[in-house]
């Protein structure tokens, strides 16, 4: 169910799953204070044409069916993206089994020392499996969006970015839930922050919802513009300042902190080129490493 929160100067939207986001296309969500821009929002979704603002959609019907149906096209187009990407130097930290030694009441091996001191509950030594990398899961965020400029093409990079992120991390074991987050600072008002799980952890990737979600410029055009006004921080004529990077990282964590979503393993930028996709796996690769050696450590 999707929820609204607010404390001073901050609001969330919390939408638990893509199937959610059609109901906030209805208005029947949005607070008071601005229910008067959602005409203007219907204004532009009559508008919508086929092109490089919103895409190989005609209609608003075509963006609602690309979550009912998937959007076949974006992930087989990803697929041979992916395929094409060098990816051999962008191998994940593995999640692998190691034994460590364990004293306990009963076993094979007798300690000695702690059998001669009495201390019968430690007395016999054997080894547990444990996980070399942890922690298993990780909550992987990435901007949901673009700026007015950024055409269809350029964001299917994100997509195809998320898509393969997502893959490989989980080739290796690890458990991902993929969340769109999106932050705008409304001036003095306060930031309004949407935050779409796209996939839960122990859910198996929908590459052609993720491509729906990250990669699609109606997509955007429609659900994130809609998203933007349920707030009871009244929305700027431009929809807000969009926070990206360092901004947007600790607007997550302010929220965190906040108690209003759960805090994010990693924040991933958007890219919107082949070359800035590669740079943003090379770098959340890294950042993973980095987690999983300070886990282990």
């Amino acid at each position: 169910m999707i929820t609204q929160q607010t404390t001073k100067k901050l609001s969330v939207l919390r939408v638990p799953s893509p199937l959610d986001l059609p109901s906030l296309l209805t208005g029947a969500l949005i607070p008071p204070v601005n229910a008067g821009r959602h005409e203007e929002l219907r204004g532009q979704w009559d508008s919508i044409r086929h092109g490089p603002q919103w895409g190989d959609v005609a209609s608003l019907d075509d963006v609602k069916a690309l979550f009912a149906t998937g959007w076949d096209a974006g992930a087989e187009k990803a697929r041979g993206a992916i395929a094409a990407l060098p990816l051999a130097d962008l191998t994940p930290e593995a999640l692998v089994m190691k034994r460590k030694r364990v004293y306990r009441d009963a076993g094979d091996t007798v300690r000695v020392e702690s059998a001669l001191a009495g201390d019968w509950d430690r007395a016999f030594e054997g080894r547990a499996k444990r996980l070399s990398s942890a922690p298993a899961a990780l909550s992987i965020c990435c901007a949901f969006g673009a700026q007015g400029g950024v055409n269809h093409d350029e964001f299917f990079w994100t997509g195809v970015q998320m898509a393969c992120l997502t893959d490989l991390l989980e080739g290796q074991g690890w458990r991902v839930e993929l969340r769109a987050v999106k932050a705008n600072e409304m001036g003095s008002a306060g930031t309004h922050i949407q935050d779409i799980t796209v996939k839960l952890a122990d859910q198996p990737m929908r590459d052609d919802a993720v491509m729906a979600l990250f990669g699609h410029a109606g997509v955007y055009r429609v659900y994130g513009w809609a998203g933007n006004l349920h707030t009871t921080i009244k929305v700027l004529y431009n929809l807000g300042h969009v926070h990206t990077g360092a901004a947007l990282t600790e607007a997550i964590g302010r929220a965190a902190n906040a108690g209003m979503i759960h805090p994010a393993s990693l924040v991933v930028p958007q890219a919107y080129s082949r070359d800035a996709a590669i740079a943003n796996l090379r770098a959340a690769l890294a950042s993973v490493r980095k987690l999983a050696t300070g886990a282990a450590a």
